[in-house]
């Protein structure tokens, strides 16, 4: 076969592998027509992969035209992949799940990610891939001899030569790599977590190929997709939107600089301010009610009901947080022009008020409003379903092992 041959091959096998992962019901006919190929090239395709065992054939079929038609589904549980989960509530959450995203084990292990001079960075990198490999030795062994990764998602950023930096945490240029694949022995994938999210969201999109994705937690930050692929930047560490200014006298931020975005709308941002409202209130709100008296933490679910409640501070909070995050995204849609832009952190996890505060806001101030379409929706994924991102990194690069098959 020459090499022109194998390279559309591997192509259609992707296409094919894709499709199917995130469709339902999907049958050879269906690939034909949504493919544009030849049912000849589909059949012999998906025949390769179900004897490679990456499909399988359903017992479920219809009859159309007298023909019985099997629906083609993938194997999920070809291999799995241990997701790792780096949290700023110094929470590591670790889980197992099949390339479907379908959880198989997880556990959640408390480790202080904080470089102090008592805990030196070599240390917290100890506890991090001791707490790893105990868990993996607690699988069962059928799971454990399908590990085909381990992926780590870190809210901080990931440059071009692997260096990881998380400034809340003074972490500074730190391959974390090296020791977890010294350490677990498997091919090992770290990335920010706006990025990795970002490749869940896209798989989605169809029509849309200039895509921008902004991940409004932990920090704040952007994926940039141009004509359908990634843009990481010429050091790897594009996508830092949260950093931008939005005052040029406004509070320091921890990255050094003044007034960032992050400072008005970053999640921990909002709870810091809801803090100092709730101690500095004179007088009676919902919100110190739901607080101090019954006993709610506060964290943003709290935020949403006492704003359902008709808590006055609350709403004063949300649309001062929607104005600054429309700011923000007008400055985006300036910028970059995308064809849709997705929003995670809001309007899924919590109140729905703060996008649509900000998408007014936004309106008005992108260049040629009138003449302009502003696409904008929510994230799918919700705010517990981090492996499921992850996961999905992953398969994204083994779609491309599993089609030079």
């Amino acid at each position: 076969m020459n090499p022109a041959t194998l390279t559309s091959k591997k192509v259609n096998k992707k296409n094919i592998l894709n499709y199917i992962i995130t469709h339902e019901n999907v049958t050879r006919i269906k690939l034909t027509s949504e493919l544009g190929l030849s049912a000849g090239t589909i059949t012999n395709i998906v025949t390769e992969l179900i004897s490679q065992n990456l499909l399988l054939e359903s017992s479920d079929a219809y009859y159309k035209r007298g023909r019985k038609t099997k629906f083609l589904k993938f194997n999920g549980d070809f291999a799995y992949v241990v997701c790792v989960e780096m949290s700023i509530q110094n929470e590591l959450i670790i889980t197992v799940c099949n390339l479907l995203g379908e959880k198989v084990a997880g556990e959640t292990i408390h480790i202080a990610f904080s470089v102090t001079r008592e805990r030196p960075i070599a240390e917290v990198i100890r506890l991090i891939i001791s707490s790893i490999h105990t868990f993996l030795e607690k699988l069962d062994k059928t799971v454990h001899q399908k590990l085909c990764a381990l992926a780590v998602s870190i809210g901080g950023m990931m440059d071009a030569k692997n260096l990881v930096d998380i400034p809340i945490c003074n972490w500074r240029s730190v391959n974390l790599t090296v020791p977890l694949q010294a350490a677990i022995h498997l091919p090992v994938y770290i990335d920010n977590v706006t990025r990795i999210k970002s490749v869940y969201e896209v798989r989605y999109i169809e029509a849309a190929k200039n895509v921008i994705y902004l991940n409004m937690s932990p920090g704040i930050g952007i994926a940039h997709y141009f004509d359908g692929k990634l843009i990481c930047g010429k050091n790897g560490i594009s996508g830092e939107a949260g950093h931008m200014t939005l005052n040029v006298d406004g509070e320091k931020c921890y990255c050094g600089n003044y007034g960032c975005f992050e400072l008005y709308c970053g999640h921990q941002a909002i709870l810091d301010r809801a803090r100092r409202e709730i101690g500095e209130a004179k007088g009676y709100d919902i919100l110190q009610e739901l607080v101090h008296t019954q006993g709610m933490p506060l964290n943003l679910d709290t935020l949403s009901q006492a704003h359902k409640l008709g808590s006055v501070y609350v709403n004063e909070l949300f649309m001062e947080t929607g104005k600054y995050l429309g700011c923000g995204i007008a400055n985006l849609y300036n910028i970059f022009d995308p064809d849709l832009l997705i929003v995670s952190g809001y309007g899924t996890d919590s109140d729905p008020f703060i996008l649509e505060v900000a998408q007014a806001e936004a309106r008005s101030r992108i260049v040629n409003t009138f003449r302009r379409e502003m696409r904008m929706k929510p994230a799918l994924l919700k705010k517990e379903e981090g492996y499921k991102a992850i996961n999905a990194y992953v398969l994204k690069d083994k779609l491309d092992e599993f089609s030079s098959r």
